[in-house]
């Protein structure tokens, strides 16, 4: 029986590492054949955020990296409906690798997890 790991992102793209090192975690694990969920929620929703600038910061930008979820097995990239909409954004402002969900259908995948990862 495969495991189930869901991954929440909840922070901006910029000023910690944590999105980063989520990606890095849910990319690694897929080598492991779970059953892995991307979920962005809250300020999270920025991670995805296309045309991202992040080297007028002197960062490196890994948002192009979530291009590569479905190559990696990760098959469940969910963005909350919620968070969209009190941020003021669209999904077409979103690079296209995951689709919205309802606050429910978000509770009801990290109930299923046998593992969740939050930074």
């Amino acid at each position: 029986m495969r495991k189930r790991l869901s991954i929440i992102f909840n922070k901006a793209p910029y000023g910690t590492q944590s999105g980063r090192e989520l990606l890095d975690i849910a990319l690694m694990a897929a080598a492991f054949d779970m059953d892995i969920s991307a979920l962005f929620i809250e300020d999270g929703v920025y991670q995805l955020l296309d045309n991202q600038q992040p080297d007028i910061l002197h960062m490196k930008n890994h948002s192009s990296t979530f291009k590569a979820l479905e190559l990696y097995g990760i098959e469940t990239a969910l963005v909350s409906e919620d968070a969209l909409i009190h941020r003021r954004l669209s999904q077409s402002q979103l690079l296209p690798v995951a689709q919205p969900a309802k606050q429910n259908e978000l509770q009801s995948i990290i109930a299923q997890s046998d593992f969740v990862f939050m930074l």
